[in-house]
């Protein structure tokens, strides 16, 4: 049995980031196969909340001096394509969700082991009047008719109302972008896969703290679980689905 040839276009798209190699071997074993768009997506904003990304665009030290959550300035330069993703789904008239961690003084605040696994988790226990920490973005927020699901977990699917929100809107396929890339936009982009929907995350409109794990997070749901595009792909994909409706 001959080897079989490893696809340039997977090495291609991520040798900025990766070894030759190591791409190479994961074509190799058929990874990195183009799932494509839906044709009745829904547009999941995940975490673009003050706790997550600042009031201001800080460097990143800077920003987690003050909350730890947040992801400072490499947040902020995702705003602009979040921004991008809103109004091209919003003129084609899907579906758009956010999602933001449950506020601790909610009495349905469920922490589980956040608090264990950072040393300072302690921070998060919050008493009212704390401020905007679980409130999305200004420059972002929910239009009419959008909703925002409280969430304790990564995933935006465990424990909040999202399943049977897309069922019942006819949903066969997402759009994922937020923060961050290697916590809460990749649980979700894995539960989508997980559900049956075809899976796609907006690139330049994903952030995360640090690099390593941003780029590692976006390559392993690029190579198993969807498809991590450019933004201005997704919008050029809504628009056409504009023009046909």
């Amino acid at each position: 049995m001959s080897a079989p040839t490893a696809p340039a276009d997977v090495v291609a798209k991520w040798e900025a980031h990766f070894p030759r190699e190591e791409l190479e071997t994961l074509a190799l074993a058929g990874y990195g196969n183009r799932l494509g768009f839906g044709t009745r997506p829904a547009l999941l904003v995940v975490d673009a909340t003050y706790s997550f990304c600042g009031a201001e665009p800080l460097p990143i030290r800077d920003a987690i001096a003050v909350n730890r959550r947040s992801c400072g300035d490499r947040a902020w330069a995702a705003l602009e394509y979040i921004r991008e993703l809103l109004a091209a789904a919003r003129a084609a008239g899907i579906p758009v969700v956010y999602s933001a961690m449950r506020d601790p003084v909610d009495p349905a605040y469920e922490p589980g082991l956040w608090g264990a696994k950072n040393t300072r988790g302690v921070e998060d226990g919050g008493s009212p009047g704390d401020g905007r920490d679980n409130e999305i973005l200004d420059e972002i927020a929910p239009g009419p008719g959008e909703i925002v699901f409280a969430k304790d977990k990564p995933s935006l699917f465990v424990g909040t109302g999202l399943p049977g929100y897309l069922v019942a809107r006819g949903v066969d396929s997402l759009i994922i972008c937020g923060g961050t890339s290697s916590g809460c936009v990749y649980a979700t982009a894995v539960d989508g896969f997980s559900h049956n929907y075809r899976v796609a995350v907006a690139r330049e409109a994903s952030f995360d703290r640090v690099d390593t794990p941003h780029w590692a997070a976006l390559l392993d749901i690029d190579m198993k679980y969807g498809d991590v595009v450019g933004t201005a792909e997704v919008v050029a994909h809504l628009a056409a689905l504009r023009t046909r409706a």
